[in-house]
């Protein structure tokens, strides 16, 4: 399936990710059921406590509402609720695990550079919990494994469909001037001078950057890609955009420390091609009409699954 966890994030599995909610409950307890179900979805089924505790994490404090205000959002949480409950009972339908595999390649592509500590550390300053938030991510994927499983086979992209979008959509493909870059990072002044002695001497660029520079892009020989005016800070630009091709800067300094940067290649600004830019358009294709699948998959179990909801049960809750 052609899905970006992250953060191309217009996906089917993202707005699922958004509609259940971050921090909501995902197992089903074995807790012996004091009063009726107060939610039904075919064979699943949700007790007041595990809805109360699940509410309790997405609203905190609800005592400022007024009691039909708190009806109101507890209303929506179950729909959005019937549609997890949909997805999860096909999951088990169809036999669709999540494999320790995919979890752990999921967690380390989200993660990056971050070590565990860090990952938990930012989590905690968003106002979520690494549980909450691997839980909601196991929700995630299973989504996008089931779905995909029930759709993927449907959507197709034909060559025609792709020429038809790119004529009519030439706007989006027009590319600004752009550059090809690579820099170096160091701690001071007095060791950008040094190493800019040795690129003077010959030196290469890429190989001195791999040895003395002190940015994360070190590994790939300072390499910044190809990138227009505004991506990056304004310090780069304004030495960027005005060094000649193949020369080096002198130290420039930023909040980061000082740079010497190259300006390996300069490209027109103009009309990408359409070869040049061709999967990038089958992608945004397929994206849309995978969207447009699932939807309808969703819509289908939404018509063909009982459900039923114990509006008794939740009235006669007080107020948070």
């Amino acid at each position: 399936m052609r899905f970006n966890i992250f953060p191309n994030i217009l996906t089917k599995g993202f707005l699922l990710f958004i509609l259940l909610g971050l921090l909501s409950c995902q197992q089903q307890e074995q807790a012996p059921q004091v009063l009726p179900p107060l939610l039904e979805v075919g064979q699943r089924q949700l007790t007041l406590q595990q809805f109360e505790r699940d509410i309790k994490s997405i609203y905190p404090d609800m005592s400022t509402l007024t009691k039909p205000q708190q009806l109101q959002l507890k209303e929506q949480r179950l729909k959005q609720l019937i549609d997890r409950e949909l997805i999860l009972g096909e999951a088990a339908r169809l036999n669709v695990q999540l494999t320790p595999d995919e979890l752990d390649a999921a967690m380390g592509e989200i993660r990056g550079n971050y070590n565990a500590k860090e990952f938990t550390k930012v989590l905690e300053q968003s106002g979520n919990t690494y549980e909450s938030w691997l839980a909601a991510l196991k929700l995630h994927l299973l989504t996008t494994k089931v779905s995909s499983a029930a759709v993927d086979s449907q959507v197709q992209v034909h060559e025609k469909e792709k020429e038809k979008y790119y004529k009519e959509h030439k706007d989006e493909f027009r590319r600004p001037i752009e550059i090809r870059a690579r820099q170096m990072l160091f701690d001071s002044r007095e060791d950008a001078a040094k190493v800019l002695k040795l690129l003077k001497e010959g030196g290469d660029f890429a190989t001195l950057a791999r040895e003395y520079s002190q940015s994360p892009d070190r590994e790939n020989g300072g390499s910044l890609g190809y990138f227009s005016a505004g991506q990056m800070p304004k310090e780069f630009d304004e030495v960027l955009f005005k060094l000649p091709v193949r020369q080096v800067s002198e130290p420039i300094q930023s909040p980061y420390g000082f740079h010497l940067f190259l300006v390996e290649r300069k490209r027109k600004a103009g009309l990408r091609p359409y070869a040049a830019i061709e999967d990038e358009i089958d992608s945004k294709l397929y994206q849309q009409k995978e969207e447009a699948a699932f939807h309808l998959w969703l819509k289908n179990l939404q018509d063909t699954t009982k459900t039923h909801i114990n509006w008794t049960l939740l009235q006669q809750q007080p107020n948070q």
